[in-house]
Parts: structure tokens; C-alpha cells; sequence
């Protein structure tokens, strides 16, 4: 439009320039004089062109804001439609920008670091050049991939966790040792204070630490001379340097309340170090992959024993960090795109029965001059108009929305970006953005059918427009079938995971959560670096513990079930030869004491318990689960039989118990070996502290801290929580994806019924004259309702149909959602197609009902 404005404008100043000259010219002037006055009076045409686009750009200001005007007042003449219309739209609208800000903040807003976007993570990976659980590696890999070319810096961290004491309380806290680089790396710079200098990385100068700005508010109440003071971390004292922003988290995942220098470790076989990278400036992904893969296989040729088959996966920083998170947020994502899409067919639909009612409005219009382009483009504000009311409703509906999808989301996903979740700037552009393009999308059907308008027809007086409204029944009709079938698929969807998270949440764990509370003991400062020093102090807490009223009985453990942690090891069995090196008999294995068994009510099935007699002076005693006993003796009594992790030192078995899902709900228990920890079998600094009460477990939390400060005054609790808690945190993720898309699948069966009832209630209002007549010849009441109702099941049959196909298509990709169904479940079809006819027939029998109360009379005498 504007190279067509400026063509025109062109002929224009020519033809009147050429008008001037002539003029002139037969004046008396020279060819050459007449062209030149004439550009003398007529003035700078540039300046004149400018103009006429200023004026020709305000027109079409003035023509939008007159359209606008015109749209506000139509829809304030329609309450009842404007109301149904906005709130529809908000739902939808408010639902996506809900789950939006959550994709927004876990996966599309970078890392707060600096040039976020070239962090890298080096993961570690196995002979099929997958990535392994873990991603550790060990002190020289790390000095060894620092050579790379691809990476401006590569520097290694570990997270920690310390016991900090010196206050009127101890405290646990968490942090990184990390090497001198990774601040600089992250373009992270201490508030106050300095950063490591490079010698502060060797050992017996790494006494070192930079506080937390939350930290140095929480425990020195932001005291300026904290720096240059000596705080207590594991019984040795550190020298504080630095005060790190208070923004600074690293891991993104993690609390990070302090860092501490991380020393070098010359064993190439203890892997324990995470390592973040920076890409240089021009370097691809593939391109590091290609020169890691290189210096992989040459670590494997110079180290076999230890990086035989290893490999390393360069990874986004974010994607290592949330990656994880992506499957479940695209299928809440693509839920709510779902019901958006139903929300936007109801919208058509109710805006196709408001425009028949305009028609002759548009067609007089039409007749008096307005273009087709005109007539649409009005239609198209006005849905747009509704479409920015329904995003600002919308935007109500999403701030509630956001705070139950953080509460909700958080249970699942405990990571800190949850902090992050809110109604940002992107959200609000997203929002913006959504709300124009669903406005123009619920308009365009109406806009479509008036470009078709037959001004003769509709003029004709008394004509009823029997073609288009024919066009419209059509168009309204497919609308609802595709609802029905949107509809169906997310109900089916939200059917399966309701039904897998049932029977995950009916599987038996192998313990007896009710009133066990747990709290974490860290054994790990100086005081305690004498193993034999754990025992005596552990056996005074729990004899102590077990004399307070209420409880019943007290253990320890070092990796509490139901919690994905369990730690593995090779094992030889007395009397067997060993099988090859490639298939290794691994059990997991954990810690426990006497008492596990009862506090927890796992059952003995064979032999006996952990005694206080198996201590470090009688020789070493374990227990089995039964999935090792069926494992391993199939056919045989496991009571006395011995095994070793080294061919020395020999345990017997002195007892089978049943089986407990370590490793979550979903996981199959997994052959286990019990040891006690009396005998000291490996280093524990970290335990367990399980109790189980006649009361409430979280009321005796004092009184239990109380004990233990009783005997150790420094030994900070954390992680308190019950096992009940922790059963249902282990399901957290099936639970919430269930119920998120229950209400989603909620919200879309909802507003279903509404489009059936709908366009039934229009076809009745349409068919009076007909029914009228129908009644007057003789059908009855049951006929009328046959007619309706059955008009209404032919719409939910195609539907369902439609919707079974992409349900059988789509739900495939819940398969790693579900347990114990499968995604092509028939009971779960079945069921959910019944359920949508049910609620169909019901919005279908409304409008029938009214259809059979029409008197013939009053119908044909209307007409």
C-alpha cells in the first residue's frame, strides 16, 4: 500500500507540474523557462510527498481507531456474548501463560551468569557413548582436558555440604570447593572482599572461603569486619576473603552459601569433580565434541585402568542443569495448547451465531459502499478487541495459576529457578502476543463467511439466507466435532496418568512409613575423622532418643529408601569361582543398625537381626534382601554362606528380609546387602537418623535435636522430614503430572459441553418454524427429542472417532510418564469415550427439551 501511495503520488506531481509548464509555455516562455517556473511555484516536492504520506498515515490511524470505537460499542451492545466470549478466552489464554512463565524460567531465560549461552558442562559418558548418572571425573581428567583448544577455561567444583559452628546453634550449610578459575568463569566478582588467588588452591593454603551475601545477612547480620575472620567449618578454621552477590547460586540447582578453594588430587581413579566450561568465541558445539573425543581416546590409550570405554558429552550449561525437566513441561505446554484450540472454537462458534444476526448490518454496509476488505477487517478488530479482553482476564486467571503451578511444580521439580517463576516481561509479550493471534484465529471463520455475502439474497425481503446459514450450520458443526475430538485426546491423556499414578501410589515399598521421621547427621569434621569415634557417640544418641516419651524405637542408615540413593559394590561369593570381568557381580549395598528392621517394619523372613554384639571385634555379619537371595541362591538356603568385596574380608549372612524399593516406587527392589555399621565395614560420616513415634513425628523434632546437642553441642540436623514425605516426594513428579492434567482435560471437557450445548441450542432457535411444523403434522415429543439429541450424538460420534486416532497416536509419547499402563490402554478408551458421550447427550438433551415445548401455533404463527 505505501509503494502504491507513492506511485500515485509520483503521476500526481508530474502531471500537475507538466499542467504548470504548459500553461507557461503558451505564455510566451521558453520550453526550458516555463519547466523551471513551474518548479519554482509549485514548491519542494519531496516536502509535499512527505506530506501526503503524514496525511495518508493518519487516515489510516483515524480509520483503525474508528474501527476500534465502532468494535467497542458493538460488544458492549452484547453483554451476555462479550462476557461468555472474554471469560472462554481467558481460561485458555490464562492456562498457557500460566504454564509459560514456568517453560520461561526453566528453560528458555539464560543462566544468570555472564555470555551464558557458551557455558558448557563436560559429562562424562560410557562405552555406548551414553551419559552416565553420575558426572564426575577425577583431578588429572580434569588438568587434561584443560588442554583442549575449543574452551577459553575449563574449571572443576564439587558440591559440599559443611557443619558450621561458632554461633549459639550449629548450622549446615551447603557450598562448593571449586578450583580458583570457576567464579571468573561464571563472571562472578565478590561484593567485598577478594576472589581465590591461584596458591590458595594448594593444600595447607586452602583455609580460604568467600560467604554468601544471605549467609553473611542470616549469620553475621552483614558485619563489614567479617572479612579477615576465623569461622569454624568441620572443626578447622577457615579465613573468610570474600562476600559473594546475592544472587550468585551455582548450581543453578543447589543452595550455595559459601565456596571454599578445591586442592588437587593426584589419584586418576577418584572421581568426584563436576566440570563447567566456556566456549570460545567462534567455536561450535561440535566442533569441542570432535576435539574431547580426541582427547578422550588418547586418556584411554595412556590410561586404560582407569578411562577404558569413557568418553565426555559436551552439554549446554542450562541443558545439563533442566534438561531433564523439557518432556514433562512440552506435555503440560501442549495440554493447555489443547484447550486454547476449544476455547478458540467455542469463541468462532458463538461469533458465527452473533454475525447471522448482523448480516443485514453488513450487507446494507456493503450496499452503501464498504468493500469486502473493509467488512472483514472490521470483524477481524473486533475479534482482536476480544482477544486483547480475554489476555488481560487471562492475565488474572495466570497470576493465581503461576502460584499454584510453583507450589505444585516445585514438589516435582526442586530445583531453585522455581524462584524465578513469574509474570516477567516475556510472559506479558507472550501473553500480548497470544491474545491478538487467538482473537484474529475465533474471527476468522466469521470474516470468511462475510467475504461470501450475497447482497441481492439477504436484501430480498423476507428471505431467509437458506445457503449461508446452511454454510454456517457446517462451519459451526466441524468446530464442535474438532472440540469433541481436542476434547477426548487430552482426557484420554489425563486418564492414563491418573490410572498409572493409582496403582504407582498402591505399590508396596517394603516399609511401613507411618510416624518415622528422619534427620540427617554429618559426621564428617575433624572430631570425628577416627571412625572409631562414630560408634560410641551414635549408640549414646539413639539409647538416649529411645528413652523419650513417645518413641518407640530408633536406627540409622545411610541411604534411606524410597530416595533414588544406594551405592553399589562388586561382590565374590565363598566356594564359587568369579565370573569374567565384563559381568561382575554387583549388589547395592547400605549401612544400617540394629533397630532398621523394626523403626522402618521391614520383616525378617529368615535367620536374625543386627544385634549390639556385631561390633568391630567378632567377625563381620550381613543381612540379605530376597531379591538377592532368589538371585543367587535360587534353590539353596543363604544362611551362613559368605561373601567379600576383596577375597579378605568375609561377611556371612545371617539373614534374609524383604524387599524395599531403594530406588523409588517405579524401581523393582534389586539384590541388597545390609551391613552394620557397629563394624565398621566403610567410612560413614553421613547417616540417617531414622525414629519412629506414637505421635507426631515433626513434634519431637526439638526434643531429638535437644539429645543430640546434648552429647555433641557442634553437630548440626538437617534434611528433617517423615518417610511419609519422603514416600510421597518419590512420586511427586506422576502425582503432579496427573493432576495437572486432570484439570486441564477438566477444563477442556467443560468447555466441550459448552460448544454441543451451543450450537444444539442455535440449531433449535434456527429450527423453530420446523419443529412447529413437525409437531403440527402429528410428531411427538419423544420425536422431537430423537431429532435433536441424535443431530448432537452424530457430532459427538465423529469427534470421538477422530479423537480416538490422534489419541492412539499422541499418547505414545507418555510413555515414559506412565507405570504399569500402557499408553494404548483399551479400559482407559473406553471409559473416557463413554464419559464424553455421557456429557454429551446431556448438552445435546437440554436444548432438545426446549425444542419438544415449542407450541406449533406460536411457531407457524411467528413465522
Amino acid at each position: 500500500m505505501r509503494r502504491r501511495l507513492d506511485r500515485d503520488l509520483d503521476d500526481e506531481l508530474r502531471f500537475h507540474l507538466e499542467t504548470r509548464a504548459e500553461r507557461h509555455r503558451q505564455a510566451g516562455m521558453s520550453p526550458g523557462d516555463a519547466v523551471q517556473e513551474a518548479r519554482h511555484s509549485f514548491g519542494n516536492p519531496t516536502f509535499l510527498k512527505e506530506e501526503c504520506r503524514d496525511m495518508w498515515t493518519f487516515q489510516r490511524i483515524e480509520i483503525l481507531w474508528q474501527d476500534l470505537r465502532y468494535a467497542a460499542r458493538t460488544l458492549r451492545k452484547s453483554p451476555g456474548f462479550s462476557i461468555v466470549a472474554i471469560l472462554t478466552l481467558a481460561l485458555g489464554i490464562g492456562a498457557n501463560t500460566a504454564i509459560f512463565s514456568v517453560v520461561n524460567a526453566l528453560l528458555l531465560r539464560p543462566l544468570p551468569y555472564r555470555d551464558a549461552g557458551r557455558l558448557m558442562r563436560l559429562w562424562p559418558t560410557g562405552p555406548k557413548g551414553d551419559r552416565l548418572p553420575y558426572s564426575i571425573t577425577s583431578y588429572p581428567n580434569l588438568m587434561d582436558w584443560k588442554e583442549s583448544h575449543s574452551f577459553d577455561q575449563v574449571e572443576g567444583y564439587v558440591a559440599r555440604s559443611f557443619n558450621l559452628t561458632g554461633g549459639d546453634q550449629p548450622q549446615r550449610v551447603y557450598g562448593l570447593r571449586s578450583t580458583a578459575g570457576l567464579l571468573p568463569l561464571l563472571g562472578v566478582t565478590p561484593i567485598h572482599g577478594r576472589a581465590f588467588l591461584a596458591e590458595e588452591i594448594q593444600p595447607g593454603k586452602d583455609h580460604v572461603l568467600l560467604l554468601s551475601e544471605g549467609l553473611w545477612q542470616s549469620r553475621f547480620a552483614r558485619d563489614p569486619a567479617v572479612l579477615g575472620k576465623i569461622v569454624k567449618l568441620n572443626d578447622e578454621n577457615y579465613e573468610v576473603i570474600g562476600i559473594l552477590p546475592g544472587a550468585f547460586q551455582f548450581p543453578p540447582d543447589n543452595p550455595c552459601n559459601l565456596v571454599l578453594p578445591l586442592p588437587p588430587d593426584p589419584n586418576r581413579g577418584h572421581g568426584f569433580i563436576n566440570v563447567a566450561a566456556r566456549l570460545k568465541a567462534g567455536v561450535t558445539i561440535a566442533k569441542a565434541q570432535v576435539e574431547m573425543d580426541t582427547i578422550a581416546r588418547r586418556l584411554e590409550m595412556q590410561y586404560p585402568k582407569f578411562d577404558k570405554d569413557t568418553g565426555v558429552r559436551v552439554l549446554p550449561l542450562q541443558e545439563s542443569f533442566v534438561g531433564g525437566f523439557r518432556p514433562a513441561l512440552l506435555i503440560f505446554l501442549s495440554a493447555v495448547g489443547f484447550v486454547l484450540l476449544i476455547a478458540c472454537a467455542n469463541v468462532a462458534n458463538l461469533y458465527l451465531a452473533r454475525t447471522a444476526g448482523r448480516q443485514k448490518e453488513f450487507v446494507v454496509r456493503a450496499a452503501m459502499g464498504a468493500g469486502r476488505f473493509r467488512l472483514i477487517r472490521q470483524l477481524l478488530t473486533e475479534s482482536a478487541l476480544l482477544g486483547l479482553a480475554g489476555g488481560t482476564a487471562g492475565l488474572l486467571f495466570a497470576y493465581w495459576g503461576v502460584k499454584l503451578m510453583v507450589v505444585l511444580v516445585r514438589t516435582a521439580f526442586s530445583t531453585a529457578a522455581m524462584d524465578s517463576v513469574s509474570l516477567d516481561c516475556a510472559v506479558l509479550g507472550f501473553t500480548l502476543a497470544l491474545s491478538l493471534l487467538v482473537g484474529m484465529v475465533a474471527g476468522l471463520a466469521p470474516a470468511l463467511g462475510i467475504s461470501r455475502l450475497d447482497l441481492n439474497d439477504t436484501l430480498k425481503e423476507g428471505s431467509r439466507g437458506v445457503t449461508g446459514s446452511q454454510r454456517r450450520n457446517r462451519i459451526r458443526s466441524t468446530l464442535v466435532v474438532a472440540e469433541i475430538a481436542l476434547a477426548l485426546v487430552l482426557l484420554i491423556g489425563a486418564g492414563l496418568t491418573l490410572k498409572s499414578f493409582m496403582i504407582l501410589d498402591r505399590v508396596d515399598a517394603g516399609v511401613h512409613p507411618e510416624n518415622v521421621l528422619v534427620m540427617n547427621i554429618s559426621m564428617g569434621s575433624k572430631k570425628y575423622a577416627k571412625t572409631q569415634a562414630r560408634a560410641p557417640f551414635m549408640e549414646t544418641v539413639l539409647r538416649r532418643i529411645e528413652q523419650l516419651p513417645g518413641v518407640r524405637s530408633a536406627a540409622v542408615v545411610t541411604d534411606v529408601p524410597l530416595t533414588d540413593n544406594s551405592d553399589s559394590m562388586g561382590i565374590s561369593i565363598e566356594g564359587r569361582p568369579d565370573p569374567p570381568q565384563q559381568q561382575k557381580q554387583s549388589v547395592n549395598y547400605n549401612i544400617v543398625g540394629p533397630g532398621y528392621l523394626r523403626t522402618l517394619g521391614i520383616p525378617l523372613l529368615q535367620g536374625r537381626d543386627f544385634s549390639a554384639g556385631d561390633t568391630g571385634a567378632v567377625p563381620t555379619v550381613a543381612l540379605i534382601n530376597q531379591a538377592m537371595a532368589r538371585k543367587y541362591w535360587p534353590n539353596e538356603n543363604p544362611i551362613g554362606a559368605r561373601i567379600s568385596t576383596n577375597k579378605k574380608n568375609w561377611a556371612s549372612i545371617e539373614g534374609v528380609v524383604g524387599d524395599v524399593r531403594q530406588l523409588g516406587l517405579k524401581s523393582e527392589p534389586q539384590p541388597e546387602v545390609y551391613l552394620s555399621y557397629l563394624q565398621d565395614p566403610f567410612a560413614w560420616p553421613y547417616l540417617s537418623l531414622l525414629v519412629q513415634t506414637s505421635l507426631d513425628p515433626m513434634k519431637q523434632v526439638s526434643s531429638i535435636q535437644a539429645v543430640i546437642w546434648s552429647v555433641d553441642k557442634d553437630l548440626p540436623t538437617a534434611s528433617v522430614s517423615t518417610m511419609e514425605q519422603i514416600r510421597s516426594g518419590s512420586i511427586a513428579q506422576p502425582r503432579i503430572t496427573a493432576l495437572l492434567l486432570a484439570i486441564f482435560a477438566s477444563l477442556a471437557l467443560v468447555l466441550a459441553t459448552v460448544g454441543i450445548y451451543g450450537v444444539m441450542a442455535y440449531s433449535v432457535t434456527q429450527r423453530t418454524h420446523e419443529m412447529g411444523l413437525r409437531m403440527a403434522l402429528g410428531a411427538r415429543i419423544t420425536d422431537v427429542l430423537k431429532l435433536v439429541v441424535g443431530h448432537g450424538m452424530i457430532l459427538t460420534g465423529c469427534g470421538v472417532v477422530l479423537g480416538l486416532a490422534g489419541a492412539f497416536a499422541l499418547t505414545r509419547v507418555l510413555t515414559k510418564f506412565l507405570w504399569g499402563v500402557r499408553p494404548t490402554d483399551p479400559a482407559t478408551f473406553i471409559a473416557v469415550s463413554l464419559l464424553l458421550a455421557g456429557v454429551a447427550v446431556l448438552a445435546s438433551y437440554l436444548p432438545a427439551r426446549r425444542a419438544a415445548k415449542v407450541d406449533p401455533m406460536v411457531a407457524l404463527r411467528y413465522e
